[in-house]
């Protein structure tokens, strides 16, 4: 189940809305504000979900998808790319850095609430 949330974009009005849209389903989001500093807050703990920009400072989305991938335990890490960028090779380049989906802004929040029901088990 879906519960800890990373999200990296370097727009904050983008990450923070992102953030209080999966606070107010329930989840516990942190935004930081590049690639690296994803990759670093990973390091420390892994989340359930990371959400990357692709285009970020320091370190781009798909650059950062694979650092946290090669972490240990990180196989089990949701990572979606999130970019104003779709195209058919975007999305291939996405597949190949090790992305688990790729959305493409401005976000449809039907996608978010899909990915959090398909992740919710049921109680009992």
């Amino acid at each position: 189940m879906l519960k800890k949330v990373l999200i990296a974009d370097d727009s904050d009005d983008s990450a923070q809305t992102l953030a209080t849209v999966m606070a107010l389903l329930g989840l516990q989001p942190c935004v930081v504000s590049d690639g690296q500093a994803a990759v670093d807050a990973c390091s420390m703990a892994l989340p359930d979900l990371v959400v990357l920009d692709i285009s970020m400072p320091r370190l781009d989305g798909r650059a950062a998808c694979r650092a946290i991938r090669a972490l240990p335990g990180a196989g089990r890490v949701l990572i979606v790319a999130l970019s104003a960028w779709g195209a058919e090779e975007d999305l291939a380049q996405s597949r190949a850095a090790g992305f688990d989906a790729h959305w493409t802004k401005p976000l449809d929040p039907k996608l978010l609430l899909r990915l959090f029901n398909s992740q919710a088990k049921p109680a009992g």
